[in-house]
């Protein structure tokens, strides 16, 4: 029943209302008083302080992101930037199973840096912005209970962190080769592991996340803690979410990791087994706790396995649901950002890092007829006969029929890449990418294997399947080489509006698998559908203009470090809790945004055992030959970033520019294991 008059404190008129459920859009109004929807309909006989006239304007709930990496930003930046002027009303943080909690004070350092080698954030940016009042998961929580956010955030505790704090320096032993059975966890370690987890969900944890991909590696290269966990580990853990009142199971996994062996070398036999074996544990969790335990995973590096393993769990009365990128994940290069073609040539190198001590600007250089003539020399050069070691980093950034010039809609033809535009010019695509940069343009290079065929029909094809949601846009990471955080925007101008190139997708189911299918996999009932006694999180949008605009690079970062960001036009307002938090693009001041915990926590579970199940600092019992193995495990995390993945590749990268600063700057001594192999590898 609609309210009587003067009830409401808002009513939006006229729009075209796509409420979230997946019905079609209709014309009508919404009522909103405090936080809550509290009527929609034709015509509300309803009075209010205000009125918005939403006449030909989109009406839809506001965006729930479920993969993002602001796990330290919230500290600093209360709009988590730039998803909030992208519509993005709730995100949920803590996934790939990384994180900062639960971490005591002389285990910072190790988790910092652990973050910077697979998230691609600074370590020296996590330690000037991010404030430490928290040791345990509880504090953690506590401390963003107190922060004021632009949106609302919901956050799960990471593998990497659990481990750390129960197993210290033994975190990652038995996620070396053959540690599982070399180093195996112990089941006290477990036992206590999974006292952590119940207690963290029963104190507010959506749930808890966990890597399970070979190309997360820590500085030194080793896989991240828990990326090898026995069956033992994960079913315990999953029982632990379930006893705190119930979760989210979240993984990112390539389906591969059956041990530490470098993605050349994969025995397919033994990918196939293991993958029957994920699918037959989480099977088993399905029909031991139901729905208590929902799981979501990529499906993309592995589409028949993670479509196989979703039909499965839903098939024995769990929860499942598969996260694909909305548009493609792809590697932003400019010059000027860390990465692109010319990184490969000493004398752009020496131009850069001249000019970033000098101030000068690194373009105007960059037009000097000499040093065109010699930085495109050693490209060429290195790209004709690549020094030994680095064949594979070639696919980063050839064949130039894969390197594009940036496009909104993300599905690029042959014309529009590298070799494209060479041809029409008659000239050679190295000199073609060169001059394309020196005009301040942006090149995208989609990951390896992630466009193959050239369209996206296979995003097309899974964004129609019930259990697959648009994820993995990861907001907040990856920052030197993607911005993808609003995946959910080009939802809308792409899949629902421009898309050329094939079908398009009906703007009702898009709205729903990134609105209500993310806040019923999540367990936030308030939100998610506009609806009376819902959370009052909408976006008004003028789809007419809706524009997603060319990314660019910005020094916003504490220490002033550099980020890709990226600017939409269309969103005319956008509400958390009924207040508005941008107009016309612009950041009102609001800032009602709060942490989410979990509404189906059991706090009744809850232990208090952090303190107990904390384990000492001390040095792991390496056995003989370990320095070996690192060395091997360094090749192995080239090997996966010369390769594919976002988070290794940027550590390559970071590497490399850094052992040439450390060069020049006449620094000496040993580096980190990972960085050593990369600076010799690479003899650039």
């Amino acid at each position: 029943m609609a309210p009587e008059a003067g009830e409401a404190d808002l009513v939006i008129r006229g729009g075209t209302i796509v409420d979230g459920t997946g019905s079609p859009p209709f014309v009508g109004d919404i009522a909103v008083k405090g936080d809550k929807i509290t009527a929609v309909g034709e015509s509300l006989a309803v009075s209010a302080g205000q009125e918005y006239d939403a006449r030909g304007l989109l009406v839809a709930p506001g965006w729930i992101d479920p993969h993002t990496h602001f796990d330290a930003q919230w500290s600093w930046d209360p709009y988590l930037s730039p998803s909030t002027a992208a519509g993005v009303t709730t995100c949920v943080m803590g996934n790939c199973g990384i994180g900062f909690a639960p971490c005591q004070a002389d285990r910072r350092e190790f988790l910092a840096y652990l973050v910077e080698a697979v998230e691609d954030i600074p370590g020296a940016v996590i330690a000037e912005g991010l404030k430490y009042d928290f040791e345990t998961f509880e504090e953690y929580m506590d401390s963003i209970e107190r922060k004021e956010l632009a949106c609302d955030v919901a956050v799960m505790i990471g593998h990497s962190a659990v481990r750390a704090w129960v197993m210290g320096k033994r975190a990652s032993l038995s996620d070396k080769p053959g540690g599982a059975k070399k180093n195996p966890v112990l089941p006290g370690e477990i036992e206590a592991m999974a006292g952590l987890v119940r207690d963290a969900v029963a104190a507010g944890a959506v749930g808890f996340s966990t890597s399970r991909l070979l190309i997360h590696r820590d500085p030194q290269g080793t896989l991240t803690p828990g990326a090898l966990a026995s069956n033992e580990e994960v079913m315990a853990i999953s029982r632990a979410i379930a006893e705190g009142g119930g979760g989210v199971f979240e993984m990112s996994s390539d389906f591969a990791s059956y041990d530490d062996v470098a993605y050349s070398k994969l025995d397919p036999v033994k990918v196939w087994e293991y993958q029957r074996a994920e699918q037959a544990w989480m099977v088993d969790i399905a029909r031991e706790c139901g729905d208590k335990v929902a799981f979501t995973f990529n499906v993309i590096p592995a589409l028949q396995a993670g479509q196989d393993i979703v039909d499965a769990v839903n098939s024995a009365g769990g929860v499942a649901k598969g996260q694909i990128f909305a548009r493609i994940q792809g590697f932003l290069q400019k010059f000027g950002s860390r990465m692109h073609p010319f990184v490969v040539s000493r004398a752009f190198r020496k131009a850069a890092l001249d000019c970033k001590r000098t101030g000068a600007d690194l373009l105007a250089r960059l037009r000097d007829p000499k040093v065109r003539e010699e930085v495109i020399a050693e490209a060429r050069a290195f790209y004709s006969a690549p020094p030994p070691g680095l064949e594979q980093m070639l696919m980063v950034f050839l064949p130039w029929s894969d390197l594009y010039l940036w496009t909104p809609g993300y599905e690029p033809t042959r014309e529009e890449s590298i070799a494209g535009v060479a041809e029409r010019g008659g000239r050679e695509p190295v000199e073609a990418a060169y001059d394309f940069l020196l005009g301040g343009g942006t090149l995208w290079k989609p990951q390896v294997g992630l466009y193959a065929g050239g369209n996206l029909d296979p995003t097309y094809r899974l964004l129609q399947h019930p259990d697959v949601i648009p994820g993995f846009a990861d907001a907040g990471a990856h920052g030197t080489i993607i911005q993808d955080a609003a995946a959910a925007t080009h939802s809308l101008t792409f899949w629902a509006r421009d898309r050329a190139r094939g079908p398009r997708l009906p703007v009702e189911l898009l709205v729903r698998k990134q609105t209500l299918d993310v806040a019923e996999l999540f367990g936030l009932v308030d939100r998610g559908v506009l609806a009376p006694g819902k959370k009052a999180d909408i976006n008004i949008i003028d789809m007419d203009k809706l524009r997603i605009h060319e990314p660019y690079l910005i020094d916003d970062m504490p220490c002033g470090q550099q980020r890709w960001t990226q600017d939409v036009d269309g969103y005319r307002l956008t509400l958390v809790s009924g207040r508005a938090i941008f107009e016309h693009g612009k950041p009102t001041g609001a800032l009602p945004g709060r942490l989410v915990r979990n509404p189906r926590r059991d706090a009744g579970a809850w232990r208090g055992v952090a303190p107990q199940v904390a384990g000492p600092l001390e040095a792991a019992a390496l056995p003989a030959g370990e320095a070996a193995a690192d060395a091997a495990a360094a090749e192995r995390a080239l090997d996966g970033a010369e390769s594919k993945g976002a988070s290794a590749m940027a550590r390559i990268l970071r590497s490399t520019v850094e052992a040439e600063e450390a060069g020049r700057a006449g620094a000496t001594g040993p580096q980190p294991t990972l960085r050593g192999a990369a600076s010799q590898r690479s003899r650039l």
